[in-house]
């Protein structure tokens, strides 16, 4: 019995166990070279606590309540175009400002025959009219290009100042036709897209004046206040959905590993044995991660050392003893 602990443990720390675990991918694939085994069918006692002793556990899924959710992508907006042109409105409305008051003034002087010609009144009133119209013009950049949600806040001037101060981000996102809420959620979660830590909140301002050209869904735009990310970040991004809550599994961060393109988790099977499975992966939570296809509730999935029997299971693979 000693030996064969022996044999266990220096299977699993030095990664050599060709003989010893039985690590297969549970999807069909191409045909590959054996997967490294580490044999612990015994299933005693003394051996699961050995294997605890060196990290390895094992837990079965975190059932939780989870609101419906749509899952969509973004990007945290460069904000030097619309502070620019909130610079040219004002601009463009104080010289305005300024030119009615000529054009007032020298109407006056006309009217009470004073040093003032006809032709002065005309110039003073062109000026007016052209300063009215550029701002008119700016106005009408600032609805289309960002929105009558944005355009008309009145704390505009401060919202300006945060993107300005990189105190605030602007956030567009986007969802795929035919998966948007009905009505504009008043919060979403965003995240960036290279990993999958925990999502922020951010205040949806509402729906975005353009389509994506990629996406051809429904945009939104957002406002990120607490510690946004620079612009031109990737994101995902979770929206809120209507219906009631519904049961998900989750699992923590650390159950999981990549290899080939794909995830997978390393699920306990009959025999003592263990077997990576593929699996879909959903929202990212507090707890840790959505599993939505490849797990049941009941199986025993390796939380701690997941990526040390996939080791295990590559150097098995390529006849690798650790000799």
């Amino acid at each position: 019995m000693k030996k064969l602990l022996i044999g266990i443990l220096a299977g699993l720390i030095i990664g050599g166990a060709a003989t010893w675990l039985f690590l297969r991918p549970s999807e069909p694939r191409q045909p590959e070279e054996k997967a490294a085994t580490i044999d612990i069918s015994t299933g005693s006692a003394a051996v699961t606590k050995q294997l605890e002793a060196i990290g390895l556990k094992y837990a079965a899924p975190e059932t939780v309540k989870l609101a419906p959710e749509v899952q969509g992508y973004g990007r945290v907006l460069d904000p030097a175009p619309l502070v620019a042109l909130v610079a040219e409105i004002e601009a463009d409305q104080a010289a305005a400002t300024a030119s009615e008051k000529e054009f007032t003034r020298v109407q006056k002087l006309h009217n009470e025959n004073a040093n003032a010609s006809a032709q002065a009144l005309e110039t003073a009133e062109a000026a007016l009219q052209r300063d009215r119209m550029q701002l008119r013009s700016a106005q009408a950049r600032l609805l289309i290009g960002w929105g009558k949600d944005l355009t008309h806040r009145t704390d505009l001037a401060a919202l300006i100042h945060a993107l300005t101060a990189g105190d605030a981000a602007l956030v567009r996102i986007d969802v795929l036709s035919g998966e948007a809420p009905a009505q504009p959620p008043p919060v979403a979660r965003v995240g960036p897209l290279a990993n999958e830590g925990e999502l922020r909140e951010v205040a949806v301002l509402g729906v975005a004046p353009s389509a994506d050209p990629q996406a051809q869904g429904t945009g939104y735009l957002a406002l990120w206040r607490a510690n946004p990310l620079p612009p031109g970040t990737a994101l995902r991004a979770v929206l809120p959905a209507a219906g009631g809550p519904k049961s998900v599994l989750v699992l923590p961060r650390s159950a999981f590993v990549r290899h080939a393109g794909g995830v997978f988790v390393y699920v306990q099977t009959a025999g003592g044995g263990f077997e990576r499975r593929i699996v879909t992966t959903g929202a990212t939570l507090a707890a840790g991660i959505v599993v939505a296809e490849g797990v049941a509730a009941g199986d025993k999935v390796v939380v701690t050392g997941a990526q040390q029997l996939l080791s295990t299971e590559l150097l098995g693979s390529t006849g690798d003893t650790g000799d």
